[in-house]
């Protein structure tokens, strides 16, 4: 009886393993396929610096929330109208 939990629990174990193997290796592999040339985004990178203007986006929004955040809990105390 024991043997057959045992037995049981290790085909169980097989079988999870037999549907890993169907999965694809990355699933980003079909999003990578689809990409454009390396050369191209080397040319939009160069030409839209994102490496500078992502970091002043998120200063933006810190800046603009900060504010928002002020001026409500400024309303809240009933200082500003």
């Amino acid at each position: 009886m024991l043997t057959e939990l045992v037995q049981g629990i290790i085909d169980g174990l097989g079988n999870v393993t037999d549907a890993a193997e169907v999965l694809p290796l990355s699933p980003f592999y079909q999003i990578q396929a689809v990409a454009v040339d390396n050369e191209i985004l080397a040319f939009i990178s160069w030409l839209v610096p994102f490496e500078a203007i992502i970091p002043l986006m998120y200063s933006w929004l810190a800046a603009i929330s900060v504010w928002y955040l002020a001026k409500k809990a400024l309303r809240w105390a009933r200082l500003i109208q």
